[in-house]
């Protein structure tokens, strides 16, 4: 199926985010959303994000306002939605507000067009019920920024159409993103999940005064952050064992030293989140930089290691 026309239901951070890649790209894009002032808002963020391609030759020089004027801004979601080949829907991660909104997105799209879900944790299986046609609804999520970060994780439920996710999978690789397709539902997907680890164990190390979180950032990015990139979980283990088999032969005792100490809780504690608020509060980063400040660097950042990430092979 060919894909011209697109949608971007939502005008938040993941809305604009999704508004500047498809633009950067060469599609026309409604982008829509009931607050106009958050509409507005968005503009501005495309914008910088533009820029931002055009500095870092993502973008050819000029290419800009050729970009901006792809754009078209609506408070209607049936006018973003009735003539789109392609929908993404990015309002807030409540199940109900989905319903809703999905709910409108049915009514008035045509119907060849994939509705596909940026949620973050949600199943699809809960979303797609307020569908009438649920076989069109794919979750696509990605990863912030998400006109930088090449990943996509891509999912349906059990009424999801194997041809829908095939469609939205190949346009996402048109796109340009690399694309994970989950064989099975599960809250959080993969890269939430594997962040929720992660974040659940530095809070705790925080907490019972193992070290600082400027610490604990310090050890994740010029530790294991400069390694992972190119290799992941299974390939760094392959490498440790000099084989897979031999590295849970080799590994397993003092693994499950580990784990025997590690949290398991399922909600932040109140003493974790102070001890973590008041240390990410005192961090080199945080006290010098504002947020705006600090994303424009992250973003320079993220740019230098795709370039090395894309010639991994």
């Amino acid at each position: 199926m060919d894909i011209n026309k697109i949608a971007c239901v939502g005008a938040g951070l993941i809305g604009s985010d999704w508004t500047t890649l498809f633009s950067s790209k060469g599609y026309k894009v409604i982008l829509q959303d009931i607050n106009k002032d958050i509409l507005d808002n968005a503009v501005n963020v495309i914008h910088t994000n533009l820029i931002f391609h055009e500095k870092n030759n993502l973008l050819r020089s000029g290419e800009v306002e050729e970009a901006l004027k792809r754009i078209e801004l609506t408070t209607s979601l049936e006018h973003a939605v009735s003539d789109a080949d392609y929908i993404q829907e990015s309002v807030f991660d409540d199940l109900d507000l989905k319903h809703r909104v999905f709910k409108e997105i049915d009514a008035a799209a045509q119907d060849h067009a994939i509705i596909a879900s940026s949620a973050s944790g949600l199943l699809m299986t809960d979303i797609q019920k307020a569908a009438t046609r649920p076989g069109r609804c794919v979750m696509v999520h990605p990863i912030l920024p998400a006109h930088l970060i090449p990943l996509v994780e891509i999912g349906g439920g059990p009424d999801t159409l194997p041809k829908s996710i095939e469609i939205a999978g190949n346009f996402m690789k048109k796109l340009g993103k690399t694309i994970v397709v989950l064989k099975k539902e599960v809250p959080g997907y993969i890269v939430n999940r594997l962040q929720a680890a992660v974040l659940r164990e530095a809070m705790d190390l925080v907490d019972k005064g193992v070290a600082t979180a400027e610490d604990i950032d310090n050890a994740f990015c010029k530790g294991c952050g400069i390694r992972d990139p190119f290799i992941g979980p299974f390939l760094r283990a392959h490498l440790a064992g000099d084989n897979i088999e031999r590295f849970f032969e080799n590994y397993d005792q003092s693994y499950r030293y580990r784990f025997e100490s590690m949290v398991t809780w399922t909600c932040f504690p109140p003493s974790a989140i102070k001890a973590v608020v008041k240390d990410v509060n005192k961090m080199h980063m945080v006290v010098n930089k504002s947020i705006d400040e600090l994303k424009a660097w992250r973003n320079d950042k993220l740019v230098k290691m795709l370039a090395m990430t894309n010639n991994k092979n």
